[in-house]
């Protein structure tokens, strides 16, 4: 560290940043800041990054474990992630010939605001990669359809919110 105590090693300062941080257990951010040049350094190397980012899945996320518990708390009974239908849907209620799909906002571009908000760095790969994801949903719903499967997509705000939710899909399974 002594050789990159240069003034303007970025790294040197994001390394003492993040000792003093240890030290007194909160963030310092005036005066060691991990700023350099006009840029934001991440604070994990990209070995570390890749090992994060391989632990986001789409199975189990926690709007979906909501869902479930809401519904086997009123008596609902399901399968989960059949790979037989398009599109693995979250939930399978085989004999009523039904699937819920559990969506994030962010990843399926819904229209409330986390949906629309879009990431200030790369942003022609992420508006592209969301326009795919809804191009994709939209050609599974409809291949679920033309085989006499009825899809329902729930948004990850609509479990954030009031509880409307069940209701909608009490209404759409029905007793």
């Amino acid at each position: 560290m002594e050789s990159e105590r240069k003034l303007g090693s970025a790294r040197y300062w994001c390394a003492r940043r993040a000792a003093v941080k240890h030290a007194f257990g909160r963030n310092i951010r005036a005066r060691y800041s991990c700023t350099y040049a006009g840029t934001m350094a991440d604070f994990m190397s990209p070995e570390g990054r890749s090992a994060h980012m391989s632990k986001i899945h789409s199975k189990d996320t926690k709007p979906e474990l909501v869902l479930r518990r809401l519904l086997h708390g009123v008596g609902y009974r399901y399968r989960l992630h059949d790979a037989r239908l398009p599109g693995k849907p979250d939930l399978v209620f085989p004999s009523r010939r039904k699937v819920i799909f559990v969506n994030g906002c962010f990843w399926h571009g819904h229209d409330c605001p986390a949906g629309t908000r879009l990431p200030k760095s790369n942003t022609q790969f992420w508006a592209d990669k969301r326009r795919r994801n809804r191009e994709r949903d939209l050609r599974q719903q409809g291949e679920l359809v033309s085989r006499g499967w009825q899809p329902l997509v729930v948004w990850e705000c609509e479990l954030q919110s009031d509880g409307r939710v069940l209701e909608t899909v009490r209404e759409f399974l029905g007793p």
